[in-house]
């Protein structure tokens, strides 16, 4: 059945509810009995009150005219069905309290009695009760009328009610930000289209803002015909270190034009308007209820000026540019051409960035700019180094279900300025230049970390961070891990502002779930963050999803335990042993269709050391699994990967939500509709709790390249991808140990065999020490 976790709900006081009902234009009176304060509350609630029942003998009608005392019982089963719950088939009128604790309700103290107070306490926290349409009462209440679109703001329990009109009075305008970069070298800084969408309002607007490089188009075919053959051999690299030097493209390094005055727009209007686009239905919700909605691609996109320089500062520049610009610190301009500029007179200033994948990596990127205006970032599955995304452990590595990828690949997709046949006329020349320069810096030989990849990587500039920083991944997310989310949060100064939302899904979107109230939540800490109001939400640092349970999310204090238990992988004397060659029947079986080889792999009919371990106790994985393996190979060279699964046949979470209800998320006011959705529990053989893989040539360090002597026993330490993951007593652990991944990795097919010292190998789980909230 369904569950509820709400996060949203903020502790008031009598007095404080009494006032927010009455913003909603609900009055009450403690002297009235409580049963007439319920009444009145129907009566002014836009719901028809002759189809609900009280109890299986009386309708709600005839109850509120007859003698029955109100009963919590009563009460719920009535609240019940104004969460759209049926009565008779989901729950029993009779026991609407059993339903209501099973489905996780916010309930009152049920042992207190049921005078009018308690009463109208109910009431106020079943109006911050969800649906089971994912909508919130009070939020479907105003969606179907019950305040008027009259474009100011209204609030409930300290978040922002929709009452901005979506529909008929939205501005969509575009201008051109001018970014302080030159990527082209021409002499003249970039600029940067910028799509806003704003309601009308008397007054100045907060920012919601998602920076996407997918915004205005992708180049599917250029992206296609880019991709690497995954079918080479290991390449045995130089002994040595590697040295890092910064890159010349810093914001030191940045030019210093001088900027042609040019004459104020008339009446300071965008000449450029727009209809239609994607837009991310978290920033529509927050349009309907008075923030401003902006879509920026950056450089190198269709309308920018710019090569595609794939996520180093000179990209994220022309990002924190438009937030200069929000905040009169930048220029932007009516057209391509600069004849006139404007300024962001509609806007306060203060930015939130959202957004998910290269979404979420952008607005990393820009909060370890420490921009001024940019008061929180909700990442959702972003990038924080890109060498870990394409790379790992000196090893080339694609991210899950894109064999081939690399990021000039993702620059041939993301260049749309190639889509406009005046820009390829004039820029695709150089750009192919730059991007043959870009795959001979990214070294897909050798794998390793270089300058390249280090102007690439914002973990070292996580100290500029001001912005607070919420998080958002998926445990079961391998294609951007979760490594990318773990390292940020270690990485943040103690005293940046961070909170993380985990949970069992795959690189997906939670917004739109049914059993989280995600967007309330965001919405009661935006509200206070950008409107410049005290911040009353308690938002736990860490809420994750239980991997075993349905609709289930706790809280943790800490991404990451300190608690590390140690188990050997093998008794006195024992040896496994795997090799890395197929027959070429099974490589080009497994080569076509990598799902293949991890059927099989899972299975142990794979090429590789299979070891199971029995879980002896109920326990909690809280960051990152380490093995530490005695291994030798026949070779000079060599990959190591490594899975971790929970094994056995059981109920586990799917990793990609389902849909529960079609267009059933009214964001507005008959604006834009999103649907319901979650994951399911359902009968699985095993689940994917970790992974990772090493070029054992860079066994000890990042920046250490070693031999690899053949027959020697090597002493390696393995880091698999942090995660959470709750184990029951005698679960399976079944540990994989391989080489060749046809997913993620090369696909060397050489003649090697591989030996492990089980009865010296040992695996590392970091563990939480108590029970989880």
């Amino acid at each position: 059945m369904t569950r509820f976790n709400q996060f949203s709900i903020i502790d008031k006081t009598f007095d404080e509810k009494l006032a927010d009902l009455a913003g909603l234009r609900f009055k009450f009176d403690t002297q009235l009995e409580s049963k007439r304060n319920l009444k009145n509350w129907l009566l002014t609630a836009p719901v028809d009150l002759t189809t609900l029942a009280a109890t299986d003998r009386e309708t709600l009608w005839d109850f509120l005219h007859s003698d029955t005392p109100l009963t919590w019982d009563i009460f719920y089963a009535i609240g019940l069905q104004l969460l759209d719950f049926v009565a008779n088939f989901e729950f029993s009128l009779s026991d609407s309290l059993t339903f209501a604790s099973d489905l996780h309700l916010p309930t009152v103290d049920l042992t207190q009695d049921t005078s009018s107070e308690h009463v109208i306490s109910a009431i106020y926290l079943l109006m911050l009760s969800r649906r089971k349409n994912a909508m919130t009462l009070v939020e479907f209440w105003v969606s179907e009328g019950l305040l008027p679109l009259d474009n100011h703001y209204h609030f409930f329990n300290d978040k922002s009610l929709a009452t901005f009109d979506t529909a008929q009075t939205l501005t969509r305008e575009f201008v051109y930000v001018e970014s302080p970069v030159d990527t082209e070298r021409r002499g003249d800084y970039d600029l940067i289209k910028v799509e806003i969408i704003r309601p009308q309002f008397d007054g100045k607007l907060p920012v919601i803002m998602t920076a996407s490089p997918y915004h205005l188009g992708t180049n599917d075919l250029a992206n296609d015909q880019k991709l690497h053959d995954m079918a080479v051999p290991l390449t045995q690299k130089p002994l040595g270190f590697i040295e890092i030097t910064d890159a010349d493209d810093t914001v030191d390094s940045f030019p210093n034009y001088d900027k042609k005055p040019v004459p104020m727009a008339k009446n300071n209007q965008a000449q450029g308007h727009f209809t239609h686009g994607w837009t991310y239905s978290l920033n529509d919700y927050f349009l309907a209820r008075g923030f401003a909605s902006i879509y920026v691609a950056s450089v190198g996109t269709r309308g920018s000026d710019g090569f595609m320089t794939s996520g180093d500062y000179q990209q994220i520049a022309g990002v924190t540019a438009v937030i200069d610009w929000l905040n009169g610190r930048a220029r932007a301009f009516t057209s391509r051409k600069k004849t006139h500029e404007l300024t962001a007179d509609w806007a306060t200033g203060h930015v939130v960035m959202t957004g998910k994948s290269y979404l979420g990596t952008l607005a990393y990127g820009a909060a370890t700019t420490g921009v001024s205006g940019l008061d929180v970032i909700i990442a959702e599955a972003g990038i924080t180094s890109w060498y870990d995304y394409y790379r790992e452990n000196g090893l080339v590595r694609s991210p899950g279900g894109y064999p081939g990828e690399d990021l000039d690949v993702l620059a041939e997709l993301t260049y749309s300025r190639n889509l406009d046949a005046a820009d390829f006329l004039t820029g695709n020349a150089t750009y192919q230049k730059q991007l043959a320069d870009m795959t001979t810096q990214l070294d897909r030989a050798s794998g390793d970390y270089n300058s390249y990849w280090h102007a690439r990587n914002y973990l070292p500039n996580a100290d500029k961070v001001t912005a607070d920083v919420i998080i958002v991944h998926g445990m079961q997310d391998f294609n951007v891990t979760a490594q990318h989310a773990f390292k940020f949060w270690h990485a943040l100064p103690q005293h940046v502002v961070k909170h993380a939302f985990l949970h069992q899904g795959s690189h997906v979107y939670i917004n739109n779930w049914q059993s989280i109230d995600f967007s309330e939540t965001i919405n009661a800490y935006l509200t206070a963050k950008l409107l410049e109001n005290p911040l009353s939400l308690d938002l736990p640092p860490v809420i994750w999803q239980e991997n075993g349970a349905y609709q289930s999310f706790k809280t943790l204090d800490n991404f990451g335990a300190t608690n590390i238990s140690e188990s050997p992988l093998g008794f006195e004397g024992e040896f496994a042993s795997f090799d890395n060659h197929y027959d070429d029947q099974t490589f080009d079986g497994y080569s076509r269709d990598f799902r293949r080889f991890k059927t099989d792999l899972f299975a142990g009919k794979a090429n590789a050391a299979v070891i199971d371990i029995n879980v002896p106790e109920d326990s909690i994985i809280n960051g990152q699994i380490v093995l530490n393996l005695r291994i030798k190979l026949n070779d000079t060279k060599g990959i190591l990967s490594a899975q971790i699964l929970d094994y056995g046949s059981k109920k586990r979470l799917n990793d990609a939500p389902g849909t529960l209800a079609l267009k059933a998320i009214d964001l507005g006011r008959n604006f834009a509709y999103d649907d319901v959705k979650d994951l399911a529990l359902t009968e699985m053989p095993y689940k994917v709790v970790t992974k990772g893989f090493m070029n054992l040539q860079n066994r000890q360090n990042l920046l250490e390249i070693n031999s690899v002597t053949p027959d020697e026993w090597l002493k390696v330490e393995m880091r698999l991808e942090p995660t959470i993951y709750q184990l029951h007593e005698n679960d399976t652990l079944r540990l994989l140990i391989y080489s060749t991944d046809f997913e993620h990795t090369v696909r060397d097919n050489r003649d090697v065999t591989y030996t492990l010292n089980l009865e010296k190998s040992r695996l590392y789980v970091p563990k939480e020490s108590g029970e989880s909230k």
